[in-house]
């Protein structure tokens, strides 16, 4: 079964996987844990800079990099059950 994930939730699901709290992925990331709370509920965008700490901070390979940015954006993106992209066919770039 795939879904559709929203960057909120996928960050949730990823901190959770690394047994991070809000504080200490806001403590990694230098913003303030409000920040993380309100990314994770969808009612912040985060900004490239911050976006780059987060991905950094949780241990996402760079290739995965321009599908989170995407999903960061509010463009939909399917993932699995397991929180991996599932491929549509249609070409990314």
């Amino acid at each position: 079964m795939n879904t559709l994930l929203s960057f909120g939730s996928w960050l949730k699901l990823r901190r959770r996987a690394m047994n991070y709290t809000q504080c200490e992925l806001a403590r990694r990331v230098y913003c303030a844990e409000i920040t993380i709370r309100k990314i994770e509920a969808d009612d912040l965008i985060p900004g490239c800079d911050l976006l780059e700490l987060i991905l950094r901070a949780l241990n996402v390979k760079s290739t995965e990099w321009s599908d989170l940015v995407r999903l960061a954006r509010r463009r939909e993106v399917e993932f699995n059950h397991f929180g991996q992209r599932v491929s549509s066919g249609s070409s990314w770039m």
